[in-house]
C-alpha cells in the first residue's frame, strides 16, 4: 500500500515539474525577448526618432512573472540556495526530517505569498484596475501570471513533501534525501562541463579533483 502510494506521489510530482520546466524555459525566454526589446526601444529612440513608450511597464511584468515561474524549475534542479553546512554532519535519522522539515517550513511560507497573491489578483478583477501607462494593461493578467507560477511551485512543493515523507516512512529515507538535498559539487561541476561541451570529460576532471 504505501509503495503505491510512493509511485502515485511521484508520478504527479513529475507531471508538475515538467510543467514547472516548461514555464522556466518559457521565463528564461521571456527575459531574451525583453533584452531584445529593450535594445530596440534604445536604438529606435536614437535613431529612428521614435518610442515605444512602454518598456518599462513590459519588462516589468516580464520580470515579475518570469521569476515566479521559473521557481518551480529551479526546486526541481535542486538550485534554490540551502545552507547545508550543519546537516551534512549529522546522521541519517536526524537528516531526513531535517529535510522534510525544511520543506514543510517552505510550504508555509509560500502559501501565505500564494494567498496575498490570489487576493491581489481578486481584487484588480473587482475594482477593474489598470496601470497608469500608455497600454492602460489591466493589472489582473500580469498579476494573474505572477501567481500561477507561485501555485505551481506550492503544489509541487506540498507534492515532493508528500512524496517524500512516505518514502521516509517506507525506510527509503536516502532517496528522499536525493531528491531534496542540495547539489553537490561534483554535480555543479558536471553540469558547467556538459554547459561547456566537455561532457566526456566531466567524470574525468571529477576524478583529478577528487584525488587532490
Amino acid at each position: 500500500m504505501l509503495d503505491r502510494m510512493i509511485v502515485a506521489a511521484a508520478l504527479c510530482r513529475r507531471l508538475v515539474a515538467r510543467l514547472g520546466t516548461f514555464m522556466g524555459y518559457a521565463a528564461g525566454w521571456g527575459f531574451i525577448l525583453c533584452a531584445a526589446f529593450i535594445t530596440f526601444d534604445v536604438l529606435a529612440r536614437r535613431f529612428l526618432g521614435f518610442s515605444s513608450q512602454s518598456t518599462t511597464e513590459l519588462t516589468g511584468y516580464a520580470l515579475a512573472f518570469g521569476i515566479s515561474w521559473a521557481l518551480a524549475h529551479a526546486l526541481t534542479c535542486r538550485a534554490h540556495v540551502r545552507i547545508d553546512v550543519l546537516i551534512n554532519f549529522l546522521p541519517a535519522k536526524i537528516r531526513y526530517p531535517m529535510h522534510l522539515l525544511s520543506l514543510a517550513a517552505l510550504a508555509v511560507f509560500i502559501g501565505f505569498v500564494a494567498k496575498g497573491a490570489w487576493e491581489l489578483v481578486d481584487e484588480s478583477l473587482l475594482f477593474g484596475a489598470t496601470d497608469i501607462s500608455v497600454l492602460r494593461t489591466p493589472l489582473w493578467i500580469p498579476q494573474g501570471l505572477w501567481t500561477f507560477g507561485i501555485l505551481v511551485f506550492l503544489v509541487l512543493i506540498l507534492l515532493m513533501l508528500a512524496e517524500s515523507t512516505l518514502l521516509v516512512l517506507a525506510g527509503r529515507g536516502s532517496e528522499a534525501e536525493a531528491l531534496l538535498h542540495q547539489r553537490t559539487y561534483d554535480e555543479e561541476a558536471a553540469e558547467a562541463l556538459e554547459a561547456c561541451g566537455a561532457a566526456d570529460a566531466a567524470p574525468t576532471a571529477i576524478a583529478n579533483g577528487a584525488t587532490k
